[in-house]
C-alpha cells in the first residue's frame, strides 16, 4: 500500500468517525429531550393532583 491509498483510507476512516459523533450527539439530544419532556410531564401532572387535594 503506498502512502496515497493509505491518505485515502485515513481520510475516509477520519469521516466515518467523525459523522459517528455527529449522529450519537444528535440521538444523545434527543433522548435528553424526551426524558425533559417526560420529567416536565409527570411534574405538571403531580402540581395538578397536589391542587385537587387542597
Amino acid at each position: 500500500m503506498d502512502k496515497k491509498e493509505y491518505d485515502q483510507i485515513e481520510e475516509r476512516a477520519n469521516k466515518l468517525q467523525t459523522e459517528a459523533e455527529r449522529r450519537c450527539g444528535q440521538k444523545i439530544k434527543e433522548t435528553k429531550e424526551y426524558r425533559d419532556g417526560y420529567v416536565q410531564a409527570i411534574e405538571d401532572l403531580l402540581t395538578a393532583i397536589r391542587r385537587e387535594a387542597k
